[in-house]
């Protein structure tokens, strides 16, 4: 049986669909969980309109946000798989058919996701006008490796909706984490490849609810939500490196340590402080976690030799690794670089429209009906002197 786990908040308008393409699916043997995340609309009217026994409706008592309502829902799925679900999103009939069979006939992974399509609020097809996100989702890597590097590196592009995960992988590596407001499926994904292989059916089997104009939109809330997964990107990054054993670690990036020969427990614990200290572009915001990593490291007797013999780092190369603002992320940089741009951008606009206003009243200056209006103008000039006198 698979577990269809669906949390919802407030969304009246797209719940239906959703619900009917859940019960819809062709695979049968489902019990589907729904969690009303104490929804204020008509949310639980339509849910409880519905008579099929496979619903199992749960009330929050308030709004506790996804995390907190998934995990309690998780508690009432009692299927082999679990299979979850955006209260907005479409599922294609045959979802749930085709991850099945792919995880029935390969055991040793622990989820399937699908590639996906793009719709908008009135469920028109428009995958065509981000290539780039239809494309995220639908990429694909030949093992588990390639995966967890992928992840770490680049980001998620694993689509939440999409998900099956076998429930004993579930249970082991736990389920959100409430901490996680932004990239809380993101740490789960990074949870479970750390034990587990994971597939992306290439199919597009989800109808993912998009909205175009959220991209280009430049506003407080989209600042927040980029300054959270930020701070997100830190401790899901370090809490990742802390769960790996040296093995683990050493399977997933081996080709990037500093000595392709560190093999003992502290030569291990110190690649990853300079996996860390040593890391740039998108991944450069760990480089403070990664000091903070090294001191605590350092703290063993042992570790400042082999620092220095092993990896050939002596203390003026560590007292040269923040000599920089450490504490400001690369994305607030970016975020204040982008908007110092932005501004910049504006003012030489305001600064053209000035320049073109100047010009055009040098050309009337210049301008022969100027100058013939000039004796009228002066005399009007007068009687307003006049008129003001009176």
């Amino acid at each position: 049986m698979i577990s269809v786990l669906m949390c919802t908040y407030n969304r009246e308008r797209f719940l239906e669909r959703a619900i009917n393409s859940v019960l819809g699916q062709t695979c049968k043997d489902i019990e589907f969980i729904i969690v009303d995340d104490g929804s204020t609309d008509h949310s639980e009217e339509i849910i409880k309109s519905y008579t099929d026994s496979r619903i199992q409706y749960v009330k929050m008592k308030r709004n506790s946000f996804y995390c907190h309502a998934a995990n309690c829902g998780l508690t009432y799925c009692r299927g082999e798989y679990v299979a979850f679900m955006n209260s907005d999103d479409v599922w294609l009939p045959d979802k749930l058919e085709k991850q099945l069979e792919f995880m029935e006939e390969n055991t040793q992974y622990g989820a399937c996701f699908t590639a996906v399509s793009l719709m908008d609020d009135e469920e028109q097809d428009v995958s065509d006008k981000s290539e780039d996100l239809r494309n995220l989702f639908a990429r694909q890597h030949d093992s588990q490796k390639e995966w967890m590097r992928s992840l770490f590196y680049d980001g998620n592009s694993l689509c939440h909706p999409s998900a099956m995960v076998r429930k004993s992988v579930l249970d082991k590596v736990g389920g959100f984490n409430i901490m996680y407001r932004q990239l809380a499926d993101y740490d789960l994904w990074l949870r479970i490849l750390i034990d587990t292989p994971i597939h992306v059916l290439p199919e597009q089997l989800i109808r993912f609810r998009w909205d175009e104009k959220s991209q280009n939109q430049v506003s407080s809330a989209t600042e927040e939500h980029r300054i959270r997964t930020s701070n997100e990107q830190v401790l899901i990054s370090r809490n990742l490196i802390d769960a790996m054993s040296d093995e683990k670690f050493r399977e997933f990036f081996g080709e990037d340590f500093q000595n392709p020969s560190s093999s003992t427990h502290l030569e291990i614990e110190l690649e990853k402080c300079l996996l860390m200290i040593m890391a740039k572009g998108w991944t450069a915001y760990l480089r403070t976690s990664g000091l903070d990593r090294l001191e605590k490291v350092l703290q063993d007797p042992d570790a400042f030799d082999v620092l220095h013999e092993h990896f050939h780092i002596n203390i003026f190369d560590i007292y040269n690794w923040d000599k920089e603002h450490l504490y400001v992320s690369e994305l607030e940089y970016q975020s204040w670089q982008a908007l110092f741009v932005h501004y910049q951008t504006e003012a030489q606009k305001e600064k053209d429209k000035v320049n073109q206003l100047e010009r055009k009243i040098e050309e009337y200056e210049l301008s022969k009906s100027w100058k013939m209006t000039a004796p009228f103008r002066r005399v009007m000039g007068i009687i307003r002197g006049i008129t003001k006198q009176i």
